[in-house]
């Protein structure tokens, strides 16, 4: 890109005059000093600056993270005052600490712990310099051809393994899968160029489905919701990559390449959306994932779908312009979204930093293994029965778990219900898994916890607390009493806690409601109304029960409704509004005129499911609820 383009380019981005003054000043000066620096690949040092710069403002940063990427590697050119006086304090601060990143990478390569530490403390001081970082990264990677093998391979490396996850961590998703590719192509070209060749050969059927996915959607919408845009888009190649050699796929079995992004004008609109096309196609089971109910840590929000249209298989993403802008360009776009709320967000977005920051300086080892497990390594996601979203390594174990809650939960955790089920510590987590501690006063760190976390938090945590209590008299450790799991989700029988309760089917008794217990055949406590008829003659087996409290585990319930077109968007929102999550939703039509609408969710406790009840009941054409 030439000057002139990259001015274009940035007026067009929306940057001010006084801002397109300012970079015209700055390429002007990072030309006089660095058209005849020619770097190691053979271009211009001022060239490669331009590409940098480029990058920046198409990935929306902030005026002067532009100027920093296009003055970068001008600190031993021209005076700090010059940069200074030019273009202000701030872009002199980014462009030295670009400069000391690769200062100290240069120093000494073999230093692997140093850089990491320097890039880690960088990025919590100044997020802005590790996006210009990542830009540069990014134009490194297009013009790394003309390098040695061995240097390309090593570049590619490092911005595969420490600067994409980074990326990923700011929610910078067009930079990281960039890294991600660019890296790939040098890795192992004959991985990406197979997969290259099997895209580009059902290219033009891809093509056609993905326009006749999107007509379809099109004409199923249409005169009910506001479309802002809706388009394709295509799994970046280290996606595929990733799920061919970890998961063990094959190219031909991969059902996710298709995908459609759907934009839509507010949050209503994108649960408006989803009933609309769960009620149109098949939804596949497990794969509904509300991430503006709960946004992952990187703070990316968006809702997600899979569909079955026909033959086909489809991904959806559904989404309002703002989350949009921020899941592809993350941190970057902050400087446009200033204000308390956006301040909280940028914040949350670098509290993955704190726990490895903490570690002592001297610890290299251990910065490195948390780094590579926390930062840069694959992640899961669980929740807490109140439907909090913690980000785990994969791998995690319910201990894990624990501590991310909270470092006293860790310490005096026993056990967990995983989806209403009990397992030990030890046990593994999966994504999606919703998770209750069960705690003891009496409980302490061991030091046999340490093989088996995998989170440096967890990590940290033990190691702290058992340099502590190993100073404590052996008198304070007690043994601890076993636990029994439980089965019921919503009812429990305190004078039978083993007994499993199931709600019946003849009065469909609703949270909250006066319930009694019928002791069945099978040593079941079967859950009826108080006044219902089919226990009035059996009181010698009645049993006492009450609704559970709090719920640590997924409920399913249905709604039975008069047929009607929107019904399940309705309820959708009525259930989002109510600030729950929903796991799993799918309606589907019973006979001439009356539908069922089946969905999962994760309840905080008795009071907000009853809340519920009422929001859902109020709901036009409903007619029961039922709870299983």
């Amino acid at each position: 890109m030439d000057i002139d383009s990259l001015l274009e380019l940035c007026a067009e981005r929306g940057y001010d005059k006084k801002n397109l003054l300012l970079f015209e000043e700055a390429i002007y000066l990072a030309k006089q000093k660095l058209q005849a620096l020619p770097r190691r690949g053979g271009e211009s040092t001022f060239d490669h600056n331009l590409r940098v710069g480029t990058i920046l403002a198409e990935n929306h940063t902030a005026p002067e993270v532009v100027l920093a990427g296009l003055l970068h590697r001008m600190i031993d050119q021209v005076s700090e005052q010059i940069i200074k006086e030019s273009f202000g304090v701030d872009v002199l601060s980014l462009v030295k600490g670009e400069f000391e990143i690769k200062t100290v990478q240069a120093r000494n390569p073999l230093a692997e712990a140093e850089t990491l530490r320097k890039i880690l403390l960088t990025t919590f001081k100044d997020v802005r310099i590790i996006i210009v970082k990542l830009a540069n990264k990014v134009a490194n990677l297009r013009t790394i051809a003309s390098l040695p093998t061995d240097d390309q391979k090593k570049i590619a490396l490092e911005a595969r393994e420490v600067y994409a996850p980074l990326a990923y961590r700011l929610g910078m998703d067009k930079i990281k899968a960039e890294l991600e590719d660019l890296s790939l192509q040098v890795l192992d070209q004959a991985g990406y160029n197979k997969i290259i060749t099997f895209l580009q050969q059902g290219g033009s059927m891809r093509d056609k489905a993905l326009e006749e996915t999107i007509r379809e959607i099109q004409q199923a919408v249409k005169g009910k919701i506001t479309l802002v845009s809706i388009k394709g888009r295509l799994k970046n190649v280290y996606g595929i990559y990733k799920k061919i050699h970890l998961k063990h796929y094959r190219l031909e079995e991969l059902y996710d390449l298709l995908g459609v992004r759907i934009i839509v004008p507010d949050i209503r609109d994108c649960y408006q959306m989803l009933g609309i096309l769960h009620e149109q196609y098949t939804p596949l089971d497990g794969r509904l994932k509300d991430y503006i109910a709960n946004p992952k840590p990187n703070l990316y929000r968006s809702l997600h779908t899979a569909l079955r249209l026909g033959s086909r298989v489809v991904e959806i993403q559904i989404r309002t312009p703002e989350m949009d802008e921020l899941a592809e360009e993350g941190i970057a776009a902050h400087w446009r979204y200033k204000g308390v709320k956006s301040n909280e967000l940028f914040e949350k977005k670098l509290a993955w930093l704190r726990s490895i920051i903490d570690l002592p300086q001297d610890e290299n080892s251990d910065l490195l293994e948390a780094a590579k497990v926390d930062v840069f390594g694959d992640e899961i996601y669980c929740y807490t029965p109140k439907g909090e979203v913690k980000e785990l390594p994969v791998g995690a174990s319910i201990l894990d778990f624990a501590y991310a809650v909270h470092e006293q939960i860790g310490h005096q955790a026993v056990g967990g219900k995983v989806n209403g089920h009990f397992f030990p510590l030890k046990y593994e987590l999966h994504a999606g898994d919703v998770v209750e501690i069960v705690t003891n006063k009496s409980q302490r760190p061991r030091r046999g916890w340490i093989k088996f976390v995998q989170s440096s938090r967890a990590k940290q945590k033990i190691r702290k607390a058992l340099k502590e209590y190993e100073k404590l008299p052996s008198f304070f450790y007690h043994r601890l009493k076993s636990l029994e799991p439980e089965e019921s989700p919503l009812v429990e029988a305190r004078s039978s806690p083993r007994t499993s309760c199931i709600l019946a089917k003849c009065c469909y008794p609703l949270p909250g409601q006066n319930i009694v217990g019928l002791v069945t055949k099978r040593r079941l406590v079967s859950v009826h109304l108080a006044d219902c008829c089919q226990i009035a003659p059996d009181e010698e087996r009645w049993i006492e029960v009450q609704w559970k409290k709090t719920f640590g585990r997924k409920i399913v319930f249905s709604v039975f409704a008069a047929e009607r077109r929107g019904l399940l968007a309705d309820l959708l929102h009525t259930i989002a509004s109510a600030r729950f999550e929903v796991q799993e939703a799918k309606g589907k039509l019973l006979d001439a005129g009356r539908a069922q609408c089946i969905f999962t969710v994760v309840p905080r406790d008795l009071e907000q499911l009853q809340e519920l009840i009422k929001l859902v009941q109020k709901v036009r054409s409903v007619q029961r609820v039922v709870f299983e």
